[in-house]
């Protein structure tokens, strides 16, 4: 059998998360009346790209005059994507609580989550916290700050509005949210994650 090719394995990952993102989205948009009778549920349904935690060291102009052109980035970064603790409580009891993580074998891709909890019925207090686990070591403030007026500071200030980028699409440190909702028999309440605002979002179903 012939290897599969690196842009073969690329797009097969894509097919696979994209795949795994719209049935997400299926299952978090299936009627909210969906729980059984006499009981209600607690669903939590969203994707969320976690954060890259880096260590970064600025490069002289020393070392850059020595990569070749278009590896002359003025940072150089390791790091690897944020793990999160995921705690869910109903009226001040723990149920869960979890260790999750981005998809994908390098954990890079979108956080796809889908939980569900079995509740009764009536007015309950729900608190859902999502907090980042790993320390988040980043460069000194300088970095996303550079003199213009020259090719490498044109391409530092690029880099820095793209660690900017990055760092307003992923998770926050903590998304959380806690509320006395009232839960009728038969429905769902649903958490999900707004991108746009970086919180969690309730709707309970009527």
């Amino acid at each position: 059998m012939t290897p599969r090719s690196p842009w073969g394995r690329r797009v097969a990952g894509l097919a696979v998360a994209a795949v795994a993102l719209v049935a997400l989205r299926a299952a978090s948009l299936v009627s909210l009346r969906t729980a059984s009778a006499g009981e209600s549920v607690l669903r939590l349904s969203w994707s969320a790209r976690p954060e890259r935690i880096e260590q970064c060291r600025r490069l002289t102009d020393a070392e850059l005059a020595e990569r070749p052109q278009h590896m002359r980035l003025r940072w150089e970064c390791e790091g690897r994507f944020a793990r999160y603790l995921l705690t869910v409580s109903v009226d001040g009891r723990s149920i869960a609580s979890d260790t999750v993580r981005g998809g994908g074998l390098r954990n890079d891709r979108p956080m796809h989550l889908f939980r569900e909890y079995a509740l009764s019925p009536g007015e309950r207090r729900l608190a859902i916290a999502l907090r980042r686990v790993d320390a988040n070591v980043r460069p000194d403030s300088a970095s996303d700050q550079t003199a213009a007026g020259t090719a490498a500071a044109d391409r530092e200030t690029r880099e820095a509005q793209e660690r900017r980028v990055r760092r307003a699409e992923a998770l926050p440190e903590l998304v959380a949210i806690d509320t006395v909702v009232v839960i009728p028999s038969g429905r769902v309440a649903l958490i999900s994650y707004a991108t746009d605002g970086r919180q969690f979002i309730l709707k309970v179903g009527q």
